[in-house]
């Protein structure tokens, strides 16, 4: 848990300030409080809860893994639930990573289960330049959203690059594996999609509240937000059609090779059968033509080489192999 708090006037941080000592500080316009809370327990929630006078619900959403993107409203403050995609090394799978946002005049507080690490960034940014931190609580609420926005690029660049590869490997050899890799980034691309869908709604009705905290001026700066986040959606679709287009040329080269494969097989059927029906014949304990001449053995492999060589030039004449 960190918790920064700026004091206007004299434009420094105080620092070594802990949840429960912050009090003093709410709804007064000389300070500009940021907490922000990884793991939240019980403890530091009902600090919450007795500090900032936030909704009971909104702290048992706090505390929950799943919560759907939203915007709850009150007099006092808002309350905002963001979605990113996190990328789990082990799996190799996109899923949602919660950021619960609460915003008032000069007070916003983070909670989250696990490391952000575009959170992180962005304190450790605002430690160094307070410029952010002098304009109030919206403009740190838009410095926040874009770090979690930003993000998504390079998980999108990742994306790229594996479907590159897998578009190359699938050139270079057809192989039922590559199936797998197919599916592998097809999934995560419509993971992505289902995370970002709720934030374009999310992020257009930010756009447009008129609160203290979100004034006038923010209305560009949230609006190239919804331009971000567009980017990232109109991305994500391209994406799928390109996975999309490289699965049916994947499974196009693959049924190419087996027909190959069925071909060949077929051609080498047919040229053992005839092959077959002569030794078989002559393997008979009877009475046939040649069968006690002294060079019968050469004649009938010379027989037997030559419908082998007759069939392969016939083959190749009608262009089957």
């Amino acid at each position: 848990m960190r918790v920064l708090v700026y004091e206007k006037r004299e434009k420094r941080i105080i620092e070594d300030i802990e949840l429960p000592q912050i009090g003093p500080f709410i709804n007064n316009p000389n300070y500009l409080i940021w907490a922000d809370i990884e793991n939240p327990s019980r403890n530091n929630m009902q600090s919450l809860l007795d500090q900032f006078k936030f909704h009971p619900l909104d702290i048992e959403d706090c505390i929950s893994v799943i919560e759907r993107p939203k915007i709850d409203e009150y007099d006092e403050y808002f309350f905002i639930v963001m979605h990113i995609p996190y990328f789990i090394k082990q799996t190799r799978r996109l899923v949602p990573f919660a950021v619960n946002i609460f915003i008032g005049m000069n007070f916003l507080v983070t909670v989250h289960h696990g490391i952000c690490k575009p959170l992180q960034n962005t304190y450790e940014t605002l430690l160094e330049n307070h410029e952010i931190l002098e304009k109030g609580s919206g403009y740190l609420l838009h410095k926040i959203i874009d770090s979690l926005i930003d993000y998504c690029f390079p998980i999108l660049n990742k994306i790229y690059r594996n479907i590159q590869d897998v578009e190359d490997a699938i050139f270079k050899k057809v192989s039922s594996k590559n199936v797998k890799e197919i599916l592998l980034i097809r999934t995560n691309i419509l993971a992505f999609r289902s995370i970002i869908f709720p934030q374009r709604k999310l992020l257009k009705t930010l756009e447009i509240k008129d609160m203290e905290f979100l004034i006038e001026e923010l209305e560009v700066y949230f609006s190239d937000l919804v331009d971000h986040i567009e980017k990232i959606w109109d991305t994500l679709d391209n994406y799928k059609e390109l996975i999309e287009g490289i699965h049916e040329a994947h499974q196009s080269l693959l049924s190419n090779k087996i027909n190959d494969i069925m071909r060949i097989l077929t051609i080498f059927s047919v040229i053992i059968l005839p092959l077959t029906l002569i030794t078989g014949i002559y393997g008979m304990n009877i009475g046939l033509p040649i069968a006690s001449h002294p060079l019968a053995f050469i004649i009938i492999m010379a027989v037997l080489i030559a419908v082998a060589i007759g069939m392969l030039a016939y083959f190749k004449y009608k262009e089957w192999i």
